[in-house]
């Protein structure tokens, strides 16, 4: 395994603890949490919604991330 890949697996469960925790993430959240650029933070987001464990909500700007159900 390498270390880029346990920093990403790493950045994936501290962004799905915050969502349980607070119901809800945006990409600047994820941007100071993780410590990650932004477009880092949106291919993470992404990457969680392909996987179905995140829903995308709202549009450009007013855009963040839920629990999917």
């Amino acid at each position: 395994m390498t270390a880029e890949y346990r920093e990403r697996s790493q950045a994936e469960q501290i962004i799905l603890e915050y969502v349980k925790a607070h119901g809800r993430i945006t990409r600047r959240e994820v941007v100071e949490l993780c410590k990650v650029t932004s477009p880092q933070a949106k291919r993470l987001l992404a990457k969680l919604e392909k996987q179905g464990k995140l829903v995308r909500r709202g549009q450009k700007r007013g855009t963040y991330y839920e629990p999917a159900p």
